[in-house]
């Protein structure tokens, strides 16, 4: 792919002007193949943009002579694909910018693999900052077993120490943990700052009378280590959102749906935007619990953080709610006990019961329905986490509710996860006009412990995306990213795609596919990743979403024709990502 500088060149010999009477473009994109998403235009040749607004959607690529001028870039696609921007519904921002430059562990039980880890993090978070976390072997153990991190004890269980990480390590203290939270490795820095250095306690791995730095679970070394533990600095957050927004750029991402609970989050996207580094549009989500703080703020969902106009870069969304656990830790809820735990359903959340946190086992509707009432109130749409099939159907009674008491417009309210999914709640889904926000490439990993946690029956239950697309139910696609302690996971397009069509993990496995009746074609799965984003965000999907004449130019370049050939889709690389007609990234 190459800016043809050529072929301008001799363009502007003929046409010194611009034949249909219009502006000359900023950027236009040809001699590849141009997949629009629009039922009436599916295929095009190629795409003028100029600003941030897509000029021509041209079926003969010769007519993008009439828009080239003296500044225009001419991008020669030399075949590749051009689709529209892809719109990730489902990030934790903060987590995955962090996943960045913090350290990652999960994948390491050895004091090679800490090493090499340390090599790479030090040098991002200069000298002082705390170096903390980790979760080393949290991916090591989760895959060795069917859906436990401790089914059968520690795998090979390693117990560092802080002479390994000193000399790397003399500027940065760090006190870093096990995926189950059960050791803990403080180097030296750190151990002095916490005064355990000459004068250890209960619970400390020692040599004699020196301290390894090695600590273990329950241990009074924990609170001593972390009431010293400093915050990151502000520009070192600043550095991780920089990097996080440039992978995202790579992986063809045009546009995020974020959630937070600290305001500072966003500010910190409001001063990317100002300083012109924010190359990615974000839709940011409240968590119910900030509900009073929005309201008293007057802060409008649709509308930008600092301004308060109605935007379509950076702007609030709707409340974010979780309303059952996780299949892994078999918190989601169910009808009918977990097959591997006779005794056990799932629990509630506290947005659903009288608790103040996680994991009751009586729940309270009348809380989420207040929740909802609030939010409708004040022009506001709710998305609740529910995984489990109790979970989502008892979301659903309230959402009924919801819309028979308020006569409420519910197109905007999502069921996040949605992933046991009964038979009945479809049309009650349907009839709502709920959103259902999916996260395929996470099938990658459950596919591997679900038949044991839930059986074979309400195993074919499971993300059930042919059926929302048969009942006529909208799907939008997120990844979740960054993961948790034992399962990363991924937003780039070749996984979630791949894992949408082909019903397969990472490694293309199994053969035929995962429940392979519930597989979507192609174009659906595009839909659900690009256009349908746009939808649920306010119905934006009018301005953005797909590639179309007057829409915003957010587009994305693969290497490949997934159109033609969806079996290939683990192999697909971006070529470039168009955020808002500016080009954020081209390999």
């Amino acid at each position: 792919m190459r800016t043809d500088k050529l072929t301008v060149l001799a363009l502007l010999t003929v046409l010194p002007t611009l034949s249909c009477g219009g502006q000359f473009a900023d950027l236009i994109l040809l001699n590849g193949y141009v997949y629009t998403v629009e039922e009436e235009q599916p295929w095009a040749r190629a795409i003028v943009i100029t600003g941030n607004t897509i000029t021509a959607v041209l079926a003969d690529e010769a007519e993008a002579e009439a828009y080239i001028g003296p500044n225009t870039r001419v991008v020669d696609l030399e075949g590749k694909l051009a689709v529209p921007g892809f719109i990730d519904a489902h990030v934790h921002f903060a987590g995955f910018a962090a996943q960045q430059h913090d350290i990652m562990l999960m994948n390491v039980a050895s004091d090679e693999g800490l090493l090499e880890e340390l090599r790479r993090v030090v040098p991002l978070v200069g000298d002082g900052e705390w170096i903390t976390g980790g979760d080393w072997a949290g991916a090591i153990q989760w895959m060795a077993g069917t859906g436990e991190l401790d089914e059968e004890g520690p795998v090979d269980r390693w117990e560092p120490n802080r002479f390994t990480i000193d000399d790397l390590t003399e500027n940065n203290p760090c006190f870093l943990n096990s995926y189950d939270r059960d050791l803990y490795l403080a180097n030296t820095v750190a151990l002095e700052a916490a005064g355990l250095l000459t004068t250890p306690v209960e619970g400390m791995q020692m040599r004699g009378r020196v301290p390894t730095g090695l600590v273990y679970r329950g241990s009074p070394a924990i609170a001593r280590i972390r009431s010293v533990v400093k915050p990151k600095s502000e520009e070192r957050l600043l550095n991780e959102y920089r990097t996080g927004l440039q992978k995202l750029a790579e992986m063809g991402i045009v546009e995020i749906h974020d959630m937070f609970r600290d305001f500072s989050q966003v500010e910190r996207y409001v001063q990317l935007q100002e300083s012109g580094e924010l190359t990615v549009r974000v839709w940011v989500r409240p968590w119910l619990d900030l509900q009073d703080e929005m309201f008293q703020r007057g802060l409008a969902m649709g509308a930008h953080p600092k301004t308060g106009e109605r935007d379509f870069f950076l702007r609030y969304g709707g409340f974010k709610s979780a309303n059952d656990g996780f299949l892994g830790s078999r918190g989601a809820m169910l009808f009918e006990p977990y097959t591997d735990r006779p005794d056990y359903r799932g629990h509630y959340q506290e947005y659903n019961s009288d608790a103040d946190r996680p994991g009751s086992l009586v729940g309270n509707p009348e809380v989420f329905y207040n929740y909802c009432k609030a939010a409708v109130e004040h022009g506001f749409s709710v998305d609740a986490h529910a995984i489990g099939d109790r979970g989502i159907s008892e979301v659903i009674d309230v959402l009924e509710r919801i819309q028979q008491d308020l006569d409420a417009d519910m197109s905007m309210f999502r069921i996040i996860h949605a992933e046991i999914v009964q038979p009945r709640e479809f049309e009650r889904m349907k009839a709502l006009n709920l959103i259902a926000e999916t996260n395929p490439s996470q099938l990658a990993d459950d596919m591997r412990w679900l038949l044991h946690r839930l059986g074979p029956e309400r195993e074919k239950l499971a993300f059930p995306f042919r059926t929302f697309v048969d009942k006529g139910v909208v799907m939008n696609f997120g990844s979740d990213i960054p993961g948790n302690a034992g399962a990363i996971f991924f937003s780039h397009p070749r996984y979630v795609l791949n894992a949408a069509v082909n019903r397969t993990n990472n490694e293309g496995e199994p053969d035929g596919g995962w429940i392979p009746q519930q597989k979507l074609s192609i174009e659906e799965a595009m839909r659900a990743f690009t256009i349908n984003g746009a939808y649920a965000c306010m119905r934006e999907d009018s301005v953005r979403g797909s590639i179309k004449t007057g829409k915003l130019a957010d587009i994305a370049v693969i290497d490949r024709n997934i159109l033609e050939n969806p079996d290939d889709l683990l192999n697909l690389e971006i070529e470039m990502t168009v955020v808002d007609g500016k080009v954020v990234f081209e390999r």
